[in-house]
């Protein structure tokens, strides 16, 4: 099981990827060991430095047929061989002893993808071919002129298409919630997932309370999927006030940059626009001592940073266990002592 097992989420732009790059980078140049990305958006240009010196290996999964297979042996680690077909670990061409890190990007994506009409085995793609799961799909139509008696397509294309039915979403939640647990067991250091972010639906949460979490499909997950990590963190950006050189008074002017910010905890708003609660998580540490967030002008440092302070906090705390038993034991005997001056 990995040791690191979080999630990363927050909207486009975030640095989301660039935080995993990071992370990449800072393991090979520790251990030697290479990384996997699995990706399933626009996200690959962040890693292509990565992959062209041999640093990570990319599977893109959103043309691969039958997703809800797909994702499930990518997560137990199967990998496209040289003919790009997927084999399983130890099988040639896919040697996981090799392998640090595993990146997933991402949650929100690998959702979509299994509810797509976009390639075989789809649910979307499953329903406009007829098949029922569960109940019908809102809408079936097909591209051309059919024989209302008949239903022989009479003229063109033919292509059938079909909305996704309520029944769908709960299929790909559970099908993500085993996809997560399945990568958990990834014999490697760290795994990683990243999420867009989404709002729930207050009316169905035990408090009513609007939320902002890593996005799966639907809302039913927004408030609860972070159970499923060891830590869950939010990417955003911030406006700040900085002082620009103006090219051509030369004075120095107020302007308006962005800050990136990595939360650690449930917060609210940065700009204090909206009291919409932002979900994050921090395992392990006192929420009164270890920072809120943590904050960078470029994108991608603040995620190394933040395993670097958790790191000398889980030492601390580990050395303060050891040295208990020897400070009670020293006060055990002071006091004997004490006891032994009275009489």
């Amino acid at each position: 099981m990995s040791q690191i097992f979080d999630c990363i989420y927050g909207a486009s732009g975030t640095g989301k990827s660039e935080c995993c790059a990071r992370v990449i980078e800072q393991h090979f140049q520790r251990t030697g060991k290479k990384a996997r990305v699995v990706l399933g958006d626009g996200s690959s240009l962040t890693y292509k430095h990565l992959e062209d010196v041999g640093v990570i290996e990319v599977c893109e999964f959103m043309e691969m047929p039958w997703p809800q297979d797909t994702m499930q042996k990518l997560s137990n680690g199967w990998w496209p061989d040289a003919k790009g077909e997927l084999v399983p670990p130890g099988a040639p061409g896919n040697d996981l002893s090799t392998v640090g890190v595993y990146v997933f990007e991402g949650l929100s994506v690998a959702a979509y993808y299994i509810m797509s009409a976009d390639v075989e085995g789809s649910l979307a793609r499953r329903a406009a071919l007829g098949e029922k799961i569960a109940q019908e799909a809102p809408y079936r139509i097909i591209e051309g002129v059919v024989d209302p008696k008949t239903g022989k397509v009479l003229s063109g294309p033919g292509t059938a298409y079909a909305a996704n039915s309520m029944a769908h979403y709960g299929v790909t939640q559970k099908a993500m919630t085993n996809v997560i647990t399945s990568s958990k067991k990834l014999p490697v250091d760290i795994v990683l997932w990243t999420a867009h972010e989404a709002q729930n639906n207050p009316e169905n949460d035990l408090n009513k309370e609007p939320i902002i979490g890593p996005e799966v499909v639907g809302r039913a997950m927004t408030s609860t999927v972070q159970k499923h990590f060891f830590n869950t963190l939010h990417c955003c950006t911030v406006a700040k006030r900085t002082k620009q050189q103006d090219a051509f008074t030369g004075r120095a002017v107020d302007d308006l940059d962005l800050e990136y910010r990595l939360y650690t905890r449930d917060h609210f708003s940065a700009s204090g626009t909206t009291m919409t609660r932002f979900k994050a998580l921090t395992r392990q540490v006192n929420s009164n001592t270890f920072p809120q967030y943590l904050a960078s002008e470029s994108p991608g440092l603040t995620l190394v940073a933040f395993y670097e302070k958790l790191n000398e906090i889980t030492k601390e705390k580990g050395a303060a266990v050891v040295a208990l038993p020897q400070a009670a034991a020293a006060e055990e005997l002071s006091v004997s002592r004490e006891s032994t001056t009275n009489h």
